[in-house]
């Protein structure tokens, strides 16, 4: 037997007999990948997030470590364990910008520092999740040059951009499949390419630039070339919608349950969006009620992939508004937009001193909010 086969089969039935002798169930298609090569290590993940779902819901944010309120890649530091006294159990991270060939991301970090991240947050047991603001492959320029109604669908149809796209696409593997923990294997991370877009910002995979089957299309492409070309095994493919309208998106641009793993819903109140937070979380209910059903129907993992409230003007939203809707639901994370360092209002999450920092420690104080040391081996 093969040194991967038989990896995998210990990592299973290790973790099938942990979970048929506790005292609940693992879900009997946790198995049910969307790549039917993932390594063992994401495979173990994988059950993690199903294992957690019974536990509570991990508590997630934006490029954590490498910035917040006031700082900029200060070594250890994290606005969330400020606070709070502890790190999220889950990070997001974006690698915007990798198909350039730049030394840094989107956000001014560099692609060495973001992978050593990555490689601290393996060593806690934490999660990371990838998103990929990926450059125009049409024009080259930013993800949000629409001069072009038609990207995605050149990425499909013209050979030229589409090797362009492809080419592209070596990076994000070369980065994402060399991710390595200290035995020299792959760590198994959560990749959301294609994020927002059903938003109100202008990217060129928008749902106003292409239609639902040219988006499923780049989809399976993206997919279907770092695993079957790349030979990419560590990812775990998540699709979100926002919570406006997730009940025509999301089963229209679904790209299918062999191309994803976990559904996540997105909902941000901005400052001027001129929506009262009673508001924002109504429809922010009703959209994790959607998505949860059609996670389950589909057999997938939920989440909440990117939330909150800018400035955070209502000093209870964590413990009386959010709370009360998302401990309702089977999720899997609720991952914060980013606190930026050179934004003064641009955070989602408070840090000592602020009129919400109380509350959020309230928050984070309930059983079924998992932060990072609840969720270690």
């Amino acid at each position: 037997m093969g040194n991967y086969a038989t990896k995998f089969l210990f990592v299973l039935t290790v973790t099938l007999s942990i979970s048929c002798a506790s005292s609940h169930k693992i879900d009997e298609n946790a198995l049910a990948l969307s790549d039917k090569k993932a390594s063992a290590e994401t495979v173990e993940l994988y059950l993690k997030l199903q294992e957690n779902l019974e536990r509570g819901i991990m508590l997630g944010h934006q490029d954590a470590l490498a910035y917040g309120n006031n700082w900029f890649l200060d070594e250890g530091r994290s606005d969330v364990k400020s606070v709070c006294g502890d790190y999220p159990a889950v990070f997001g991270w974006d690698i915007g910008d990798i198909e350039k060939g730049n030394l840094a991301n989107c956000d001014s970090i560099p692609f060495t520092t973001l992978a050593n991240y990555v490689h601290k947050v393996e060593q806690w047991d934490g999660i990371s999740v990838f998103t990929w603001h990926a450059s125009n492959p049409v024009t080259g320029k930013t993800a949000n040059d629409c001069s072009t109604q038609n990207a995605v669908k050149q990425v499909i149809e013209n050979d030229s951009v589409q090797k362009k796209f492809l080419a592209s696409l070596d990076k994000v593997a070369q980065f994402l499949g060399n991710l390595k923990d200290e035995a020299g294997e792959p760590i198994p991370v959560i990749f959301q390419p294609f994020h927002g877009h059903d938003s109100d910002t202008a990217l060129w995979w928008s749902t106003t630039q292409c239609s639902a089957s040219d988006f499923k299309n780049l989809w399976k492409l993206t997919v279907n070339y770092l695993q079957n070309e790349k030979d990419v095994h560590n990812l775990l493919y998540a699709y979100s919608v926002y919570s406006n309208d997730p009940a025509d998106i999301l089963p229209a641009y679904y790209p299918g349950n062999d191309f994803v793993d976990i559904i996540g819903i997105n909902s941000l109140l901005l400052q001027g969006d001129g929506c009262s937070g009673r508001e924002f979380i109504q429809e922010l209910n009703e959209g994790i009620a959607f998505v949860t059903q059609f996670a389950a129907k589909n057999k997938k993992i939920a989440a909440v992939t990117s939330t909150g409230l800018e400035g955070i003007k209502i000093s209870d939203f964590f413990s009386k508004y959010l709370y009360p809707v998302i401990s309702q639901y089977k999720l899997s994370f609720v991952l914060f937009e980013k606190n930026a360092w050179n934004q003064e209002k641009h955070y989602f999450i408070p840090v000592p001193g602020h009129p919400a920092s109380e509350d959020f420690i309230r928050f984070v104080s309930y059983p079924d909010i998992l932060t990072c040391d609840d969720i270690k081996k």
